[in-house]
């Protein structure tokens, strides 16, 4: 007993796009969060700490360590979407925020080590890494 398969194809596959922009995309790199100015300085204290006082409470690293798996599975259908004409650049715009978005979530979650009564009496609530909303906000992401 033989097994026989036979078809046809036709159009225009374009192949060599397809492979640009998959090495497109493996040459790719996309980071997500604080970029600029004050809000990245405040956001190195509170991911590392400080020696004076702020403890550590890692928003950025637990974001990935958390998501890798999440992030892997939320983009493979864009990437395989190159092989139906899609770009490298438009897996990166799904991509990017989705991570910012996530830091975001990291965040709101909590889970961090508690501020101290002062800071909480000076905020007016013991929610840490939120305070006026300027270092959440300015979580964004960029390719490079």
């Amino acid at each position: 007993m033989g097994i026989e398969v036979s078809g046809e194809m036709s159009g225009e596959l374009d192949l060599e796009k397809q492979i640009a922009e998959l090495r497109k995309l493996d040459g790719m790199t996309l980071e997500a969060g604080l970029f600029d100015g004050q809000t990245q300085k405040e956001a190195i204290w509170n991911e590392y700490g400080t020696s004076r006082g702020i403890p550590a409470r890692p928003f950025l690293r637990n974001t990935m360590y958390e998501n890798e798996n999440r992030f892997i599975a939320y983009i493979a259908p864009f990437v395989a979407g190159i092989l139906d004409g899609g770009t490298a650049d438009e897996v990166a715009a799904k991509l990017g925020p989705f991570m910012a978005m996530a830091i975001r979530r990291t965040i709101a979650a909590g889970g961090f080590v508690p501020n101290a009564q002062s800071t909480v009496r000076h905020k007016g609530h013991s929610k840490p890494l939120i305070d006026t909303g300027a270092m959440y906000g300015a979580i964004d992401w960029r390719k490079d």
